[in-house]
């Protein structure tokens, strides 16, 4: 049976954001982007290595981040911001 991804739900050091940042989505970068979701705010959750889209450790992870609604969605760091407001 094959393996799920692999959430990692604490810090790495040298990930682009930290457990529990809050932070905006800012623009898609793909065809799988969602538009629902841009500039909506939510908290990064975890981090994903393992699902194949070309993900390298510890620098560049799919990002889960949790909205309000409790839906979790992942995005590359350069569809997020830190939310400063």
């Amino acid at each position: 049976m094959a393996k799920g991804p692999v959430h990692i739900r604490t810090n790495v050091p040298g990930a682009p954001f930290h457990i529990g940042d809050k932070v905006r989505v800012i623009k898609g970068t793909d065809e799988t982007f969602d538009r629902r979701f841009l500039r909506r705010v939510g908290v990064v959750e975890h981090f994903e290595y393992s699902c194949g889209c070309g993900q390298t450790y510890p620098n560049d992870p799919m990002i889960g981040v949790e909205f309000r609604s409790g839906e979790v969605e992942e995005f590359w760091q350069e569809e997020l911001k830190l939310f400063d407001r």
